[in-house]
C-alpha cells in the first residue's frame, strides 16, 4: 500500500524497529508497517482534532463578532468572501489589508516544524470589511488548512514509538508476548495508556477545531 499523508516514512520505522542492525523484513511486513504508521497518523489527527499536513479547501464559518473570527487551524488563506445579505452567493472578496491572521507571530519561526496555526482573524479597523453577524455561515474562506505543512519532531517520535508497538501486537494478539520463562511483556494497547507519547503529544499547542 502507500502511505497518506502518514508522519513518518516506512524507512524511519523500520530504522526505529533495528536500530542495533540486522533483521529483514517481508513484503508482508512493509503492507502492516504501512498499516500501523497511516492508523497512527490518523489517530493522533482525531485526538488533536487537525492535521499535521495542509489540506487546500473551502470552509464555511458563522462570526460572533464583527471583529474577530475564530476558525479551525489555518496555515494560509487564499480568498475571503462573505454573504453579506444571505441570498447564498459570496458576493464580497475582501483585500488582505482588510484583516489580519492571528497569532501574529505564529509563523515567523525559522525552523518550519516550530511554525503555529492562526486560529483567528481580526478585522483591520482600517480596511473595509466588518464580519456579517446573526447569519449563519455568511463567510467562506478558501485556503490551507492544518497545524504545519511539515511534521513536528515530537509528531515524528510519536508515531515511531506508537506504531512500532502496534506492528509487534502481531506476535501478542491478546497483549501478551514472550513466555514466563522469558519474562512477559505487556503490549498496551492504547496510546493514551503510554506516558512518554503523551508527553510527546502534549508537544503540539492543540484547541480543536471550530465548525460553526
Amino acid at each position: 500500500m502507500t502511505i497518506n499523508n502518514g508522519y513518518t516514512s516506512l524507512t524511519e520505522l523500520k530504522g526505529h524497529i533495528m536500530a542495533n542492525g540486522g533483521g529483514n523484513f517481508t513484503i508482508e511486513d512493509d503492507v502492516n508497517l504501512e498499516i500501523a504508521i497511516e492508523s497512527i497518523s490518523r489517530l493522533i489527527d482525531k485526538m488533536h482534532d487537525t492535521t499535521y499536513y495542509g489540506t487546500t479547501e473551502t470552509r464555511y464559518f458563522t462570526a460572533i463578532f464583527r471583529d474577530l473570527l475564530y476558525v479551525d487551524d489555518l496555515i494560509s488563506i487564499t480568498t475571503l468572501k462573505t454573504d453579506d445579505n444571505y441570498d447564498g452567493t459570496y458576493e464580497t472578496t475582501w483585500a488582505t489589508t482588510d484583516y489580519f491572521l492571528e497569532p501574529r507571530n505564529a509563523r515567523v519561526k525559522t525552523n518550519a516544524t516550530d511554525k503555529r496555526p492562526y486560529r483567528q482573524i481580526r478585522v483591520n479597523t482600517n480596511g473595509d470589511y466588518a464580519f456579517p453577524i446573526d447569519l449563519d455561515h455568511a463567510i467562506e474562506i478558501a485556503g490551507v488548512w492544518g497545524y504545519t505543512t511539515e511534521t513536528p519532531l515530537h509528531i515524528k517520535q510519536a508515531i515511531l514509538l506508537a506504531a512500532h508497538r502496534i506492528w509487534k501486537r502481531k506476535d501478542s494478539i491478546f497483549g501478551i508476548a514472550g513466555s514466563p520463562q522469558l519474562g512477559v511483556h505487556i503490549i498496551q494497547a492504547r496510546v493514551q495508556q503510554d506516558s512518554d507519547l503523551m508527553l510527546l503529544l502534549q508537544g503540539s499547542d492543540t484547541r480543536g477545531g471550530y465548525y460553526v
